[in-house]
């Protein structure tokens, strides 16, 4: 072969190689709105999906273990007819089985305003999830993309359900050995979640559960129920993937429901990270933090 043919071919090589290294990009909506009373802010991170070929929404939450959780549920003891719908996100396609009150509010309607579904790990755990958070998009990739990145850091991917599991991080705390956080993409407005009253005095160095000084006491509803919350900034450095979280605040909410069988520092929500890009290799098990 001629060398310009050669030279020709190894940069159509490297070009197509660039090309299939770069993300499939796709917008994401940031629900933005005040929380008691407060400036509007990010609150929920909403992905577009079909649903049998109609266009909707879901809300991503990595704090969810499962594949898919409908907004619209029966009511205890409701027995109802159902059928398998094809849900399509980023690429993926599945058959999942809904019940009429699964779907009604799946209507266009609807599905231009809120989101009808919850998408939790298990329905991208056969791939690698990005998220740039600055530029609103995603990306979804069906393999390995950080198993041989050096910027990468290890993921463990709690599995304690039968469906799905838990990606939980490593973050460090001043004064104390590195601990796990649960990454949860649901809790969008929040930066560090205590789950328990041992979790939030070690994080806030003993701050007491009542509203003053730099502690204020909201409500907000819990899978159905009112919970009392707490909330304070974070008076110390806590670094997560080698970066340090941008002002970062504790939050705690009583007896919200939620018990990890794993022993946590707390729940790592958004707010912390900025506009930094989080991906997630499910498959090799490690992920990354990167940009500002």
């Amino acid at each position: 072969m001629p060398a310009m043919a050669v030279a020709a071919a190894l940069m159509y090589c490297t070009v197509a190689a660039a090309a299939a290294a770069e993300p499939q990009w796709q917008s994401f909506r940031w629900h933005v709105d005040s929380f008691h009373g407060a400036p509007p802010e990010r609150l929920a991170l909403f992905l577009p999906v079909t649903i049998d070929a109609a266009p909707c929404l879901v809300q991503l939450d990595t704090g969810a273990n499962g594949e898919l959780v409908w907004a619209g549920q029966a009511a205890p003891g409701e027995q109802l007819s159902g059928k398998f719908v094809t849900v399509e996100l980023a690429g993926i396609r599945r058959q999942v089985w809904a019940d009429a009150a699964n779907l009604r509010h799946v209507t266009p309607q609807v599905c231009a305003l809120r989101p009808v579904a919850t998408v939790g790990n298990a329905f991208f755990e056969q791939g690698t999830l990005t998220l740039d958070l600055g530029k609103g998009r995603f990306a979804y990739a069906q393999h390995a993309l950080l198993a041989t990145d050096p910027a990468a850091h290890p993921l463990f991917y709690a599995r304690w359900t039968p469906s799905g599991g838990h990606p939980l991080v490593e973050l460090q705390v001043p004064g104390s050995s590195p601990g796990y956080a649960l990454l949860d993409t649901g809790s969008v407005r929040f930066g560090l979640a205590a789950t328990n009253a041992g979790e939030w005095a070690a994080l806030t160095g003993g701050a007491p559960l009542a509203a003053g000084g730099a502690v204020r006491q909201f409500s907000l509803n819990s899978w159905g129920k009112q919970v009392q919350c707490f909330e304070t900034p974070v008076t110390h450095r806590i670094a997560v993937a080698g970066l340090a979280l941008d002002q970062a605040r504790v939050s705690y909410c009583v007896d919200q429901g939620f018990q990890s069988p794993v022993k946590l520092i707390g729940v790592l929500g958004l707010h912390a990270l900025g506009d930094r890009t989080i991906t997630l290799d499910y498959l090799s098990r490690r992920w990354k933090l990167s940009g500002g």
